[in-house]
């Protein structure tokens, strides 16, 4: 054999030696290692199906949330009550939409709300109502419009008109009621179902809202009726959980006295109706006046309502009261929705 070879033959069996020596050396070690390994592994493998069976419970649980708060949830907001109102604009026309101070007044009135009646609409081309909804529309949230036909006995024509934002509330019908044969009202009344997330049910549901602009002169006979027309509108809305008629109601002061109120079913006391705004309330503008001519009145024990009141915009906005006749004789009246 070779110098070489032995040479080599030498260093192999060192280096076996020294490896040999090694492991043996470290022997626990190792084994404590592969011992915590194993141990590692077999916590992964337990805890993997653990954790997609509770992902799976998660996701299971929030789409049965979901499921039970309806199927529209992303399409109807859910954050807060539904605000509305009722306001009796005076005269709502050409002049009044290029008058600037009444107009940017008004729309600054309206946008406080998610929906709201507007009375006494005499804008016969439309153009008016156009300007005002556009006008709306550029204050954020989209809003969405319905009205009435053009109501009256003679040339004198009014509109019901609906404002309402398309984010919190959707529309799912309407019906103007017909008095051809009895004639009873000057300008029937205009009825609207909506349908909008319930923060106090948890739950999407639908209500009617009736517009009504009563004839002064007639305001007794008008409303000594409604409630039948109240009862039979809802009766055709099978799906609404109740109605609110609301709007200028003449209910007070010379037009309707406190005796003939007391006889009316729509006042009675502990009745199947309920009165929001109280007779204590003033609904004008002007400082010589104190009447509650305007009202909303709920029909449906599933209707439940907070905050009704009156909104005085001349106090809230600081003007006069010349500036704010130039914007109407009627405070708009208010609740909330739950």
């Amino acid at each position: 054999m070779r110098n070489t070879d032995m040479t080599q033959n030498a260093t192999n069996f060192d280096q076996t030696y020294l490896t040999i020596s090694w492991y043996s050396k470290h022997s626990k070690a190792i084994m404590v290692c592969g011992v915590l390994t194993t141990i590692l592994i077999v916590a992964t493998v337990i805890a993997v199906p653990t954790t997609i069976a509770k992902t799976r419970k998660t996701q299971h649980s929030q789409t049965a949330a979901d499921s039970k708060t309806g199927a529209d949830v992303n399409i109807l907001s859910l954050d807060s009550s539904l605000s509305v109102a009722a306001f009796n604009i005076k005269s709502f026309g050409e002049s009044k939409s290029i008058n600037d101070f009444a107009f940017q007044n008004i729309v600054k009135i309206i946008s406080r709300y998610d929906v709201i009646l507007i009375q006494e609409v005499r804008d016969k081309s439309g153009s008016s109502i156009s300007k005002l909804w556009q006008s709306l529309n550029e204050t954020g949230s989209p809003y969405g419009l319905v009205h009435s036909e053009r109501l009256g006995r003679t040339s004198y024509k009014e509109q019901y008109v609906f404002f309402y934002h398309a984010d919190k509330a959707e529309l799912t019908g309407k019906r103007q009621f017909d008095d051809n044969r009895q004639d009873v009202y000057e300008r029937e009344p205009f009825t609207i179902e909506l349908s909008y997330f319930s923060q106090e049910d948890m739950a999407k549901k639908r209500i009617a809202l009736m517009a009504l602009h009563t004839a002064p002169k007639d305001a007794f006979v008008e409303l000594e009726q409604l409630p039948g027309v109240m009862r039979s509108t809802l009766s055709h809305l099978k799906h609404s959980h109740g109605l609110i008629a609301m709007g200028d109601f003449n209910a007070d002061c010379a037009y309707l006295s406190n005796k003939k109120k007391a006889a009316l079913e729509l006042f009675e006391k502990g009745g199947a109706f309920r009165s929001l705004i109280q007779d204590s309330a003033d609904t004008t503008v002007s400082s010589s006046t104190d009447c509650a001519y305007d009202r909303a009145v709920v029909y449906g024990k599933g209707v439940k309502v907070s905050d009704a009141k009156v909104f005085d915009f001349q106090t809230a906005f600081g003007m006069t009261e010349s500036e704010a006749k130039q914007i109407s004789d009627h405070y708009p009246i208010e609740f909330r929705l739950l």
